[in-house]
């Protein structure tokens, strides 16, 4: 299986989609791509048409084998990965500079959402493109960014560096945070997404505001700030934290395009209004559980009562109110 890299002591992240199209210190124009379908070389014929059909890829585009001798520089890690296998279908699309992301095999792509996708592909630059992820096998995806490095590089499109060991990093972090916490009470995926989009947003405003400029002590009370925003204080540990901290260190060093910026922001507002609606969803079905418990006990609770009556009734009269009482509720019962 493919498996995250360890830097900054964390696992590496897939799909940093580092899909810089152009690197983000320049003018982020829409180019125009032809479909491309990336694959991994470990595939087997069955495989790699499974995968294929998987993601709907299209007759006459175009595919490129991704190596396991190429991950490394792919993906400047230094992991020793022996097998590529998932994939990605790469398609332009007038998404007013965004990009969708879609896992079309969720069970197999096992430790990135959707939204980390997303999130890590704005910090890396890329604009107006739809990504579909697919793996025949379990694994962790990093086949998958590594193609869709190469599929930009052969599309003649420069990448950054830079911003490319930023959005890897950056879903190290965060795959990282949600492993780690899976089972903690109060955490919440979709929350964490959100916020770390809220960061981004809101270090890449104040970093303007300051003339380009932003210091540890303001990066660490935007963190601070967002993440009390979010009730994941208490929730995730210091160490967590720390590590958002420092990785916004990195990320504040980029120079991002206007066209970035908004598409953080964007994502920042997307992002929230999903996890305040998954919230309330939450919230409502505890409700509903809750009401229909204090229902069934306020029905317990009034039959107990009313046997103590019959019972009463028993005693002073000698009848048997309460056993004929009983009768008829097993009959009904039956």
């Amino acid at each position: 299986m493919e498996k995250f890299t360890k830097r900054l002591a964390l696992t590496s992240g897939v799909l940093a989609l580092g899909l810089a199209v152009l690197a983000p210190s320049k003018s982020a124009d829409r180019v125009a791509i032809d479909p491309m379908f990336t694959y991994g070389e470990t595939l087997t014929d069955s495989q790699f048409e499974e995968t294929k059909s998987l993601l709907g890829v299209e007759d006459g585009t175009e595919e490129i084998e991704v190596q396991v001798s190429e991950l490394n520089d792919l993906l400047q890690d230094s992991y020793p990965y022996s097998q590529v296998y998932s994939s990605a279908y790469i398609t332009a699309a007038d998404n007013d500079g965004g990009v969708t992301v879609e896992i079309a095999t969720p069970d197999t792509i096992t430790s990135i959402t959707e939204a980390q996708y997303e999130n890590a592909a704005i910090t890396a630059g890329a604009i107006d493109v739809n990504i579909k992820v697919a793996s025949a096998v379990e694994v962790d995806g990093s086949g998958a960014l590594a193609g869709v490095y190469k599929a930009f590089e052969s599309a003649g499109q420069t990448l950054d560096a830079d911003a490319r060991e930023v959005a890897q990093d950056e879903l190290a972090v965060t795959s990282s945070i949600t492993e780690e916490n899976q089972d903690t009470e109060g955490y919440s995926d979709a929350d964490l997404n959100a916020a770390i989009a809220d960061i981004k947003s809101e270090v890449a405003s104040l970093k303007d505001e300051n003339g380009g400029s932003i210091s540890v002590d303001e990066i660490t009370v935007i963190v601070n700030n967002v993440i009390n925003n979010y009730n994941l204080d208490g929730v995730i540990s210091q160490e967590n934290i720390q590590a958002i901290i420092d990785q916004m260190q990195n990320f504040s060093a980029l120079e991002l395009t206007e066209e970035q910026k908004t598409q953080l922001s964007n994502l920042a507002s997307s992002l929230t209004d999903a996890a305040s609606t998954a919230a309330s969803n939450v919230a409502e079905t505890a409700s509903s559980a809750i009401a229909n418990t204090d229902t069934e006990q306020l029905k317990e609770d009034s039959l107990g009562i009313w046997d103590r009556i019959l019972s009463i009734v028993d005693n002073i009269f000698g009848t048997s109110f309460s056993s004929s009482s009983d009768a008829t509720s097993e009959s009904t019962a039956e």
